[in-house]
């Protein structure tokens, strides 16, 4: 009986080697291995951002890499004084769960 065996699963790499960068209306985060997660926002309006998007590579996934790719945009918003519309099924559920985002949750 032969096993298949997929590629290793990455989600156990250490936080602290996975970096974050701004870049334009969002983020990406990057490994050793390159780019790894993103989240993207777009402008309504001076007060109000869209989360339209965001994604973490399959081999990543598991860990809090998605959380913290939201928490990136969620303080920056605060920074500002922004709103935000969690467009993205994530971000949406994340607002839904969490209300240390109500404050920053734009509802209608």
């Amino acid at each position: 009986m032969s096993e298949n065996r997929e590629e290793p699963q990455l989600a156990n790499v250490p936080e602290e080697d996975i970096a974050a960068e701004k870049q334009g209306n969002g983020y990406i985060l990057k490994s050793a291995e390159g780019p790894v997660g993103e989240i993207t926002y777009r402008l309504v309006d001076a007060d109000t951002w869209v989360l339209d998007h965001t994604y973490v590579d399959p081999r990543y996934r598991g860990g809090n890499l998605a959380k913290r790719l939201l928490n990136l945009v969620v303080d920056e918003a605060r920074e500002k004084g922004r709103k935000i519309i969690p467009a993205c099924s994530y971000a949406l559920a994340q607002f839904k769960r969490n209300s240390e985002y109500a404050d920053v949750w734009r509802k209608d």
